[in-house]
């Protein structure tokens, strides 16, 4: 009996991979709004390569001028628990290019402003704004991405908030000179209409469904049946937490030297009372914030290693309080001297960064998101605080003013800094009274 083989040909089947396609969807999305984080991070500092215009067009005193850029971080601050409780209700997409919008909107107004309420409007839009930056991207990297890379996008998601920092310092102290404030600040507001445009067409919400890996640290994390009893009680459990309001006034301590300094004081520091051009003082400045984007991921690991919270910061808030006093009581520094302390500066104090691990730790996973927000919105409010408050004893120590704008000397900078070193010392001594977690979750 003969046997008949028969060959049948198989079809060819294309198989295309999806998770390609799903991960570059993620990584653009997300990328999309790290560039809106850095944008905003652009707008928030530029006041300071602006001084001597913005006090000839509004703020003829120093406190004005410190007021003026603080709107901003006022409603920074208060929105940051709000931020975190929208997004989770209604996604990223919608509320990330309304954020946008008010960020553009706030700068073109601030461009055109003829009064100083008008630009302190600006400047209130662009803060509303700028508080849903940070909070999407880890929105995003929190829907987007699996769980274990959720810490690895919290570091690169900062790092490129503060390059936008850094780059605005020098960027827009070119910019101004080439084509004066107002044009800066018109040319940065049709670049967030468009970048909104962007954002509005390509970001995509995703369901929490199909995301089972929603990292608990996420601003507001959102649990199926939540109620607006069960957030108030878990908002309520955040503030009752002792160890919750030590770190937190511990972080808004620390960061008083970037906000205040870095943020808006430090170039006229630098022009005014050491002679420097305007692009050079930009750029040193900028160097804080280059420090904190090497500084940040460090004192975590360094914390992780030791398996102890409590001594890095220590290590942390009291190197900066000498390098601080370095830079400010200092009279004869060279360049390369000032530009390494200004990178120590942005280093060393970025190790408060642990006092988010130690609220973290403190609350359970479903109130993390909003301690993290509480947390974030004392940073803001003491740096915000600061800004007036060195305007005002400059006004009160000076006694020339030149050509409508005051123009303050080494010794009325000193007076008005003494702040500075005072909330770093307290910082430190906070410390004494914070208990340790031992990088572990104490509830």
């Amino acid at each position: 009996m003969n046997s008949v083989s028969i060959s049948v040909a198989q079809p060819k089947i294309a198989i295309s991979n999806p998770y390609k396609s799903k991960v570059f969807r993620a990584w653009l999305i997300w990328g999309l709004a790290t560039i809106f984080y850095f944008y905003d991070n652009l707008l928030q500092i530029s006041p300071s390569a602006m001084k001597p215009e913005l006090m000839l067009a509004f703020a003829k005193q120093a406190e004005q001028f410190g007021s003026l850029s603080a709107y901003c971080l006022y409603a920074y601050g208060l929105m940051q628990i709000p931020a975190g409780l929208l997004l989770d209700k209604y996604g990223p997409r919608r509320l990330i290019t309304l954020a946008c919008i008010l960020c553009a909107c706030g700068s073109l107004l601030f461009g055109v402003a003829s009064t100083l309420w008008e630009a302190k409007f600006g400047r209130l839009l662009i803060g509303v704004g700028a508080a849903f930056a940070f909070v999407s991207c880890l929105k995003i990297a929190s829907i987007w991405f699996s769980a274990n890379r959720f810490a690895f996008l919290i570091g690169l998601t900062a790092t490129i908030g503060f390059l936008g920092s850094a780059f605005g310092l020098s960027f827009v102290s070119k910019i101004i000179q080439s084509i004066g404030w107002r044009e800066s600040m018109q040319w940065g507001g049709g670049i967030g209409l468009l970048l909104s445009l962007f954002l509005f067409i390509l970001v995509k919400d995703k369901k929490e469904s199909q995301a089972p890996h929603l990292n608990p640290l996420t601003q507001g994390e959102k649990l199926e049946g939540t109620t607006n009893k069960e957030v108030l009680q878990g908002l309520l459990s955040v503030i009752k937490e002792k160890r919750t309001w030590i770190a937190a006034i511990f972080g808004g301590l620390m960061f008083v030297p970037t906000l205040a300094f870095g943020g808006l004081w430090g170039i006229p520091f630098l022009v005014e009372a050491h002679g420097f051009d305007r692009e050079t003082a930009g750029f040193c400045v900028s160097l804080i914030y280059i420090g904190w984007v090497f500084g940040s991921p460090v004192w975590g690991i360094i914390s992780d290693r030791l398996g102890r919270r409590n001594l890095p910061m220590m290590i942390s808030s009291g190197v900066t309080l000498v390098i601080t006093c370095t830079i400010l009581y200092s009279d004869h520094l060279s360049l390369y001297v000032l530009n390494g302390l200004l990178f120590g500066l942005g280093f060393f104090s970025s190790g408060f960064l642990l006092a988010f691990a130690v609220v973290r730790e403190s609350h359970k996973p479903a109130v993390a998101g909003t301690a993290i927000g509480f947390t974030n919105a004392l940073n803001t409010f003491f740096g915000a605080i600061a800004q007036p408050i060195i305007g005002k004893i400059l006004d009160f120590t000076s006694q020339h003013a030149t050509g409508g704008e005051h123009v303050f000397s080494l010794v009325e900078y000193q007076k008005a800094f003494v702040s500075l070193p005072i909330c770093l010392a307290i910082a430190f001594c906070l410390l004494f009274f914070l208990k340790e977690t031992y990088c572990k979750p104490v509830v």
